[in-house]
């Protein structure tokens, strides 16, 4: 299990991500990949899963999620207005200009990110796994992924464009705690459909910064013994 830990001010971000044992018996990398990038309480947290069934996944996955961080500078620079429309497009471009190889569809893979400047958080999801924020009983969570890979426009692939994510924007309480959570299928696949918002707000009340670490350890482990895909998650934590 490869499990990241960095605090920026009153915000606490840890990422993990571990192989299924699926992949691990025959012989394949995790396909799954995380990536985040924290400027002072400003941030970006993106998560990604190659398709199994493509020659490339992991490196598809990759990219996205470090296209995702590569797009999160570039707002913060000035260079592209933190707009929605602008960055779905550019979250398409950036990650299929990272493939050089002809065929791009050896790389598809999801992806769900989520952008944090101020108060004001964006968030954008293509394919299964999920993206979720509490705060003080407020929620959001993006919809579950009801078809499958045959359908191109649940990765991102050759055909993809930015029109096909779904996009939401929360603003946040900065006088109030808050929960951002970001997962790929193997870690919503071990989740009771519906209890999604309740992982994540007793993650938000229950659970303090200190713990978080541990807490996210043990739920991969958990989640291992009866879900055999790769797992990866990230949460940002605050509290007020």
């Amino acid at each position: 299990m490869n499990v990241r830990e960095e605090r920026c001010g009153k915000l606490i971000i840890v990422t993990a991500s571990d192989i299924g044992s699926s992949n691990q018996k025959l012989g394949h990398p995790n396909q799954d990949a995380v990536a985040f990038c924290c400027l002072g309480e400003d941030l970006i947290l993106s998560v990604s899963d190659g398709v199994g069934s493509c020659n490339k996944a992991e490196f598809g996955s990759r990219f996205a999620v470090d296209s995702s961080v590569k797009l999160f500078q570039e707002i913060k620079n000035g260079s592209l207005p933190f707009e929605t429309d602008i960055i779905a497009e550019k979250l398409v471009e950036f990650w299929r200009s990272s493939i050089s190889d002809s065929n791009i569809d050896d790389y598809c893979a999801t992806l769900k990110v989520v952008f944090k400047i101020f108060n004001h958080v964006k968030v954008f999801s293509l394919g299964d796994g999920f993206v979720a924020i509490t705060s003080d009983g407020l929620n959001l969570i993006s919809p579950a992924e009801e078809t499958c890979f045959t359908n191109e426009t649940n990765c991102l692939s050759a055909q993809s464009s930015g029109r096909d994510l779904w996009t939401a924007d929360f603003y946040l309480d900065t006088f109030k705690s808050y929960v951002i959570f970001c997962c790929t299928d193997g870690i919503a696949n071990g989740i009771l459909p519906g209890k999604e918002i309740n992982l994540v707000e007793e993650i938000e009340n229950d659970i303090s910064a200190n713990e978080l670490r541990h807490a996210l350890e043990d739920f991969l482990n958990d989640v291992s013994n009866y879900c055999f895909d790769d797992k990866t998650v990230g949460v940002v934590k605050y509290e007020h």
